[in-house]
Formats: C-alpha cells, structure tokens, sequence
C-alpha cells in the first residue's frame, strides 16, 4: 500500500499493559499529526485487533482492548493497524504492527505510504520503541539449541535402542540377534522421532513463546541452567553410548 515500504520481523518481545500504552501513545500521536495533513475525507484512523482465550475482537476504542488484555487468560495476538480510505487502492497511510505469540513470521512491523520520509520517521519510531521490549527467548528457539536437541534426541534414542537391544538378544536363539534387533529398534524410533520433535517444538514456543504477554521471559539465569543441564546430558548420554559399544562386541556375534 503506496509507494514506498519498509516492514522487518519483531519476534522476542514481552508486552504487558504498559508497553501496550506506549505503542498506542505513538500511534495516536502519528495519526493526529497525519491528519493534520490530510485532506477532508482522507482521514487517517486507527484500529485494534486482540485475539485471546480462543476468540478475538476488532475495536476502534483502545481501552477497551486494554481492558480484555487485562482479563484475558490467555493473550495470543494483538494487532495495531493505521489505515485510510485509499489503501484499497493501494495508496495512503498504513501501518501494521502485528504481534503473535505462537508464530514467528505473524510477528510484524510494515510501514507504507506514498510519501518517502514520513515511512522512514515513523519505521524508526515505531522500531526503535519494538526494540525497548527484547527478551532472551530468542535462545531456545536459536539453531544452536535445535541442533543440541537433535542431537540429544539421536544420542537418547540410540541408548535406549542399545540397552533393550542388549537385554532383549541373549534372551533369543538367533543368529546375529543383537545387530537385528538394534536396526529395528532404531528404525522404529527414527520414525517417532519425527512426532516427538514436533512435540518439543510445541513446548519450546509454549513455555517460551515468540511474544511474551505479560510473563517473565528466559532471563540470564534460565539461559545458564539450560546450558548447564545440556552439557550434563549430552556428556552422560555420550559416556553411556560409549559403554554400550564397547561391550556391544560380544553380543554382535552371538
């Protein structure tokens, strides 16, 4: 919508009632500046989205939407929209500033208009007060935590497919039972991994969603005690695989 566009991603904030009020005391001030400017029947307005508890509302009234924001269990997007007659041309004013706590790509910050300057002033503002409400949860769902947990998962399951493996072989009369029952094994567990990784991912954004609706967010001592309780895992896990290899030799021509 206009000419000119300036939009960029904004996952990892936490927003409480307070840093609603600073977002919106910014948008009503650029809208009545707008206006001032705008010609009688080009009027610039601004509008409201919040969805929460398995429902949402369209409101032109702020308070009103502060006020389900403060009731509401549990928050799971809010929207603000600057818009004007003829952006369904294409054309005027609009801005969006969508915040989603599940969806990382619905989390928004675009800026149109047809006039260059005043899309870059109001991109900064707006970008520089999204930048004030950073959280750390951008850790959990980082690449380094997503390989330490494939790795974790493929470390587990092979453990655990080599220690039934190993008490399950010597039970049976089959040549070459161990290694039979370890590529079964492990088979079937690559194939549920698929379904636990997307649990997992499920509990990442749930504990520690994209934006944080009044809920304190992965703080320095959260990120420590994720690294410490990594490391120990994935140490243990390596030592018990080794074990089992080790000792696998035996089993393996049996």
């Amino acid at each position: 919508m206009g000419d000119y566009l300036k939009d960029s991603f904004e996952p990892f904030l936490t927003i409480s009632t307070a840093e609603l009020d600073n977002l919106n005391n910014d948008l009503v001030q650029i809208v009545n500046t707008a206006n001032l400017k705008q010609n009688s029947g080009e009027s610039v307005s601004l509008s409201y989205v919040l969805r929460y508890d398995d429902m949402g509302i369209v409101r032109t009234d702020f308070k009103e939407i502060k006020r389900c924001f403060e009731v509401a269990k549990k928050v799971e997007r809010v929207a603000f929209y600057v818009t004007t007659p003829k952006n369904y041309l294409n054309k005027g004013k609009f801005v969006e500033i969508l915040l989603d706590r599940n969806d990382r790509n619905q989390c928004i910050l675009k800026v149109t208009d047809d006039d260059e300057a005043w899309v870059d002033t109001t991109f900064k503002r707006l970008s520089s007060r999204l930048e004030q409400y950073r959280n750390r949860n951008w850790v959990v769902h980082s690449s380094v935590i997503e390989l330490l947990i494939q790795l974790l998962g493929v470390l587990t399951g092979f453990s655990a497919c080599l220690l039934t493996a190993s008490i399950v072989a010597p039970l049976l009369k089959v040549p070459y039972s161990f290694i039979i029952l370890l590529l079964g094994l492990f088979l079937v567990f690559s194939n549920l991994w698929t379904y636990i990784l997307f649990v997992i991912g499920q509990i990442r954004i749930r504990e520690w969603p994209f934006i944080s609706f009044r809920k304190k967010p992965l703080g320095i001592i959260g990120q420590s005690i994720i690294g410490v309780i990594t490391g120990l895992a994935i140490t243990g896990l390596l030592r018990v695989t080794w074990w089992f290899l080790s000792r696998a030799g035996s089993l393996v021509i049996k």
